[in-house]
C-alpha cells in the first residue's frame, strides 16, 4: 500500500497544474500517477527530440554547404543575407547573429559547427516555411530528405517536413515547460518523428528505432 499522502502532493503541485489530469483520471492518486507517467513520456520524448534536432539541422547544414560551394560563395550560408529575403529574413538573421556572439564568446575564432550547434531548433523550423521555398528549397533543402517518397519535388518535400516539424517543435516547447502532454495523440507524434528522420537517413531511422524508449513508455500509460 502506498504512503504517499496524495492531498500534500496535489497541494505542492498546485490545483491549477493537475487540473488537465484530474480531469482525465477517476480520483486523485489516479491523477498523481497520470502526473508521473506525463513526466515519464516527455522524458523519452526529450531524448527522441534531441536526437531528431543534431540529425535535422546537419542535414539542412550539410545541404546549404554543398548549394554555397558548388556556387564559390566567399562567406558561410548563414551570412547570406540574400538567403533569407524580405520581412520573414529579420527574425533568422536575427538569431544568426545571436549565434554567432555566443560561438564567439572569450574572443574565440568563429566555427562553422559551432555556430551550427548554437542555433535554436526554432530557427530550423522556421526556415521550413513557405516563404523559403525557392530561396532555399527548390536550390538545395529538399535534397536533405532524399528518402521522402516524392524527393524530386521539392514544395512538397517542404509542405511535409514543414508539417512534422512544425509539430515536433510544439511539442519539444510543451516538455520544455513541463506541460501536460497525455492529451496529445502521442503515438502520432511519435510516428511522424520517426519518418521525418527516415526521410533524411535509413541509418538514422533505424538507430532511433534500436535506442527509442518512447514506445514502451506509451504502452505503461498510467
Amino acid at each position: 500500500m502506498s504512503t504517499i499522502n496524495h492531498a500534500v502532493i496535489a497541494s505542492r503541485l498546485t490545483a491549477e497544474r493537475l487540473r488537465s489530469y484530474t480531469a482525465s483520471a477517476h480520483d486523485l492518486p489516479g491523477a498523481i500517477r497520470l502526473y508521473d507517467w506525463n513526466t515519464a513520456i516527455s522524458g523519452a520524448f526529450h531524448e527522441d527530440l534531441g536526437r531528431l534536432e543534431v540529425v535535422f539541422r546537419n542535414a539542412l547544414d550539410t545541404a546549404l554547404v554543398r548549394h554555397a560551394t558548388a556556387r564559390n560563395w566567399p562567406t558561410t550560408w548563414y551570412r547570406r543575407s540574400q538567403l533569407f529575403p524580405g520581412k520573414p529574413g529579420r527574425r533568422p538573421l536575427a538569431v544568426v547573429a545571436e549565434a554567432r556572439q555566443r560561438a564567439t564568446r572569450g574572443g574565440l575564432p568563429e566555427l562553422h559547427g559551432k555556430v551550427i550547434a548554437e542555433l535554436p531548433f526554432g530557427f530550423w523550423r522556421y526556415l521550413c516555411k513557405g516563404a523559403y521555398l525557392t530561396s532555399l528549397w527548390v536550390p538545395a533543402l529538399a535534397a536533405a530528405f532524399p528518402l521522402h517518397p516524392t524527393s524530386n519535388d521539392a514544395r512538397s518535400v517542404r509542405h511535409d517536413v514543414d508539417d512534422r516539424i512544425q509539430r515536433l517543435h510544439y511539442l519539444r516547447n510543451r516538455i520544455a515547460h513541463h506541460e501536460p502532454i497525455h492529451q496529445r495523440d502521442l503515438r502520432r507524434d511519435h510516428e511522424q518523428l520517426l519518418e521525418l528522420t527516415g526521410w533524411i537517413c535509413s541509418d538514422s531511422h533505424a538507430w532511433m528505432v534500436e535506442v527509442t524508449r518512447t514506445a514502451g513508455v506509451l504502452g505503461r500509460r498510467a
